[in-house]
């Protein structure tokens, strides 16, 4: 990783670790996009990402990064204390952001005619449903040449030590499907397969030009993350709330699925993040 970077990275003071800005690089490694690119990206976030593409994309490129949740939002650091660092830093000229729905966004004066590339980058899973997402697509046509998208897979390629992870997103997935027991402080709302992306992106009318897959770079901390959200305390008392008795069995044994395979692991277990799918369309 390039030290200049590491060092843009530090100065946004964001709780980017090393390992989460390694692994953002390694998608637009992926993805090659060239100088001076104008990027939009949809569910920005914290701007981990933004900041990374901003970086790659040089002095004649732009990000302009969107997102419908309020700026109050995240810990340590909420988005719009992120987002000020990152303007602040030497590239910050070249990102932009907004809070906005992408229809809002697409609908509104500030928005470009034409992107280069639209982008969602592990943002799909904070979506209910992928009903939800063929609106999103299909408002991208014409307003963007390239489509490009990632989100983790759920294939663990034969590692175990990324099981927990899956069955962590599956558990908060369950519980988000739940009639008016949706949890924003989740970071999986839904969980939509890339064979299930790749048929939305189709009826929206986009073109699959490529697939591939990104490992998780090492000490990547996603998995430690959704691991640890599903076995507190605060979320086995809440995803015990169902007053349907089978459905609250499948809950519970969910739980107990994730505890069990953390503990498979030994003591001190190294948790792998799942490997990430990415998708490219014209």
């Amino acid at each position: 990783m390039s030290p200049d970077l590491i060092n843009i990275a530090k100065l946004s003071d964001g709780g980017s670790s090393e390992p989460q800005i390694q692994h953002r690089l390694d998608l637009l490694n992926k993805w090659n996009i060239p100088f001076g690119s104008k990027i939009l990206e949809i569910g920005c976030g914290q701007g981990d990402f933004t900041l990374v593409a901003a970086y790659m994309v040089g002095d004649q490129g732009h990000v302009t990064g969107i997102d419908p949740a309020p700026l109050d939002y995240g810990a340590p650091m909420t988005l719009g204390e992120t987002q000020d660092k990152l303007r602040q830093n030497p590239i910050g000229n070249r990102m932009t952001f907004y809070e906005s729905t992408l229809e809002e966004f697409l609908d509104s004066s500030v928005s470009e005619q034409i992107y280069d590339y639209a982008m969602f980058v592990h943002s799909i899973w904070y979506l209910p449903s992928a009903d939800a997402l063929l609106p999103m697509l299909a408002a991208l046509r014409g307003r963007t040449k390239h489509l490009l998208i990632s989100e983790y897979s759920l294939d663990v390629r034969g590692d175990i030590a990324a099981l927990p992870h899956l069955l962590a997103a599956i558990s908060q997935a369950e519980f988000n499907s739940r009639d008016n027991d949706l949890d924003r402080n989740d970071n999986v709302q839904s969980i939509i397969s890339p064979q299930m992306i790749c048929a939305v992106a189709q009826k929206a009318g986009w073109e699959l030009q490529k697939e591939d897959i990104v490992e998780s770079s090492e000490g990547q901390e996603d998995a430690r993350w959704e691991v640890h959200r599903v076995l507190s305390e605060e979320y086995t008392l809440r995803s015990g709330s169902s007053e349907d008795g089978s459905r609250q069995g499948f809950a519970t044994a969910l739980v107990h699925a994730v505890a069990e395979s953390k503990r498979a692991l030994g003591p001190s277990p190294k948790l792998r993040t799942l490997p990430t799918w990415l998708g490219s369309w014209v």
